[in-house]
């Protein structure tokens, strides 16, 4: 006897099983798209036959996703599974013997992996009919905890329609060949579309929240919890306040105003406008509960996000400041003026504020930690999006904590990465985990106060332009929110640094797995280049890992470096083994630039293409650049035993001359100059 909540879903299910019984049967169970360590080659997907009976799977083949045909004589046995891999070997490794389950793959890819942002994946009948489809995703109504840890996504009945994220749920680990551990006889109702409207309210400003819920057998009731974050009084996810400072309030499907019309499974609820205030956060989840009790609360719990949220924000100040405050004249800045630059948002506390800016353990700061942790906790907002619970430290080397405006470094949650608009406010094609802040202003020793931030943006443009992929940039307009009051005052008036204003910073793209999908790199092992002994003793941190080869454990690059070219190998080892176009026009910006920061083998990435097996350096930390005084000696491996020595050297000046001719020169760097500068300057 099928449990009840599976009865309407037989009864749908029953001419398919009549007319094709395979394709009824045979169901997309569990995906395992994300592993940990990312470049572990040990990503699956699991089929289940549900039905009474063998099922021939000959000439079977997944179309969508990845591609893969099933041999003559493919057969699965009633309630049994059948796994896929990428990479055979190397799954088999993880999963085939000590894991639970000890099931060996069946088949790799043809072509093609599992994608971690989400994808279409297809399984058609040797005649082509689909026997399964599932479009998923890494972020809600898909559990977003199956894209972290090595954590699978699971099927939580092979009955329930797997193409809806609501059926699916993040695994206590990945079950290949045996039962998912989140199966369950009854499941819960199913809740998507949830949105909010106007995204971007006013103060005072109504917003309607609606949500779809479904369920076989009624839904009893959808209740929506909210909970408002005062500016000065910042709530963070593991504060007892998050837990316990919610209101409840229900939605309905009644078809009286806000909802639209009755019975069409669209709740909704109308948020009073007086819960609207300037510069609040109203963070929401919503419970839903069916006809016989069994509910559950979205976003999930194991979800690093698990609310929704909207910030209201009214009118910005003008903002007035001074080079000497009470001793020049101060200068006013029009809203309408800050406001040309795209404007981003930290709602965070005070304390939080301090504390990351500080050097650990002085001046307030806190001890017990490294200076890459990202120890602080906060939300951002941009472009309407509410990034929150995110974690944020200062950003750099030894002048991390020197120059009184900081840099920043924000990471986002899974299924919540940053979406960036570049200067022309088109999106970027890959969404950020990580969000780079330069201050642009100079350490004080060099005396280049006033660039800007054009050394950096209009150095990785020409990089860009010369052939060496190189970061994106672009301006922001930065505001903290951790007062409740948006400009500090004082017995003498405004404060300038004391209010939410932060000033003009650059965002910088980082450079990772991520980057190399956006500028159509293949996705291989990147290592950032450090002076002092990184990974394996090889000065490089390894920030990008690549499926093939698999290697984790910085053997690539000690080949390259240590047993490569250290040991001052022939003409024939650099050209099988270095990338040398790209070397030659890496090398001319350098030295167009001055980007001379780069001695002592730091301040750049070598990136190991997976495809070509050769190496290529890419460019970073262009803060000292453009003039003759900055530090550094501008020597980096290459530059002695490449680019000056016979036959490399001609090719070398023959890019040279073609970069001076076509690119560095006043007219065409000129007009890219002032470009970037028209963002930030205005007569």
């Amino acid at each position: 006897m099928p449990p009840p909540f599976l009865v309407p879903l037989r009864s749908a299910l029953l001419f398919l099983a009549v007319v094709f019984p395979a394709l009824a049967d045979i169901v997309i169970n569990e995906l395992h798209y994300a592993p940990d360590p990312e470049n572990e080659a040990v990503e699956f997907i699991e089929l289940y036959n549900s039905g009474a009976e063998s099922v021939d799977l000959s000439g079977w083949s997944f179309t969508d996703g990845f591609a893969y045909t099933f041999p003559a004589d493919s057969n699965i046995a009633a309630d049994a599974y059948l796994v896929l891999a990428p990479n055979l070997a190397e799954y088999n490794r993880k999963f085939g013997s000590i894991f639970i389950g000890g099931a060996k793959a069946f088949g790799e890819f043809e072509s093609g992996f599992l994608s971690n942002g989400g994808e279409e994946i297809t399984l058609r009948t040797a005649t082509g009919e689909v026997a399964d489809r599932v479009n998923y995703g890494d972020s809600f109504p898909w559990p977003t905890a199956a894209g972290g840890d090595g954590v699978s996504m699971e099927l939580i009945h092979p009955e329930l329609d797997n193409d809806l994220g609501g059926s699916w749920r993040s695994s206590a680990g990945p079950t290949p060949g045996d039962p998912n551990s989140v199966l369950a006889d009854k499941a819960a109702p199913h809740i998507r579309q949830v949105s909010h409207s106007p995204k971007i309210p006013k103060p005072g400003e109504e917003v309607v929240i609606s949500a779809k819920v479904t369920d076989p057998e009624g839904v009893q009731s959808v209740v929506l919890r909210h909970q408002v974050v005062e500016p000065g009084n910042y709530i963070q996810v593991d504060d007892e306040a998050f837990l316990t400072d919610w209101v409840e309030v229900t939605m309905a499907d009644d078809g009286v105003a806000p909802d639209v019309l009755a019975g069409d499974d669209i709740y909704t609820i109308a948020l009073a406008a007086e819960l609207q205030e300037h510069r609040h956060l109203l963070r929401y989840q919503i419970t839903v509960t069916d006809a016989e009790g069994t509910g559950i609360t979205v976003p999930y719990a194991d979800d690093a996000q698990p609310n929704f949220a909207y910030f209201t924000y009214g009118t910005m100040p003008d903002w007035a400041g001074a080079v000497e405050p009470g001793v020049t004249n101060a200068v006013t800045y029009s809203a309408d003026l800050l406001q040309t630059v795209p404007v981003y948002y930290l709602i965070t506390s005070s304390a939080n504020h301090t504390e990351a800016q500080n050097i650990p353990g002085k001046s307030g700061g806190t001890s017990g930690y490294t200076g890459s942790d990202y120890r602080w906790k906060g939300t951002l907002v941009y472009d309407g999006e509410v990034y929150d619970h995110i974690s944020y430290r200062a950003r750099g080397g030894v002048w991390r904590y020197a120059m009184g405006k900081n840099m920043w470094k924000f990471l986002f949650n899974r299924g919540r990465e940053f979406q960036a608009r570049n200067e022309l406010g088109e999106k970027y094609p890959t969404k950020w985990k990580r969000l780079n802040f330069s201050a642009i202003i100079q350490q004080g020793n060099f005396n280049h106060r006033g660039e800007q931030g054009l050394f950096e943006s209009v150095g990785f443009e020409l990089f860009d332009k010369a052939g060496v992929e190189a970061p994106d940039t672009h301006y922001l307009h930065f505001r903290i929110i951790k007062n409740n009051k948006e400009e500090a005052k004082t017995i003498f008036g405004s404060n300038q640094y004391g209010g939410d204003f932060q000033g003009l910073y650059l965002a910088i793209e980082q450079l990772d797995a991520r980057f190399m999908r956006a500028h159509g790199l293949p996705e291989g092992n990147l290592y950032k280049m450090e002076n002092g002994t990184g990974v394996d003793g090889n000065n490089g941190e390894l920030k990008s890992l690549s499926v093939f080869p698999a290697v984790s454990d910085s053997s690539d690059l000690r080949a390259f470096k240590r047993n490569g070219y250290e040991k001052n190998p022939d003409e024939a080892w650099y050209r099988e083994n270095l990338d040398l176009p790209r070397y030659y026009a890496y090398r001319s910006i350098v030295e167009g630039i001055h980007h001379y920061d780069i001695g002592n083998g730091k301040n750049y990435f070598y990136y190991h293409n997976p495809e070509t097996g050769k190496w290529a350096t890419l460019p970073w930390d262009l803060d000292l650049t453009w003039a003759d005084n900055m530090y550094g000696p501008g020597t980096e491996p290459f530059q002695h035993r490449v680019a000056e020595v016979d036959p490399f050297e001609g090719e070398y000046h023959n890019k040279l001359r073609e970069v001076m001719d076509l690119l560095y020169n006043p007219e065409q760097t000129g007009l890219l100059v002032d470009e970037k500068a028209s963002a930030v300057y205005t007569p």
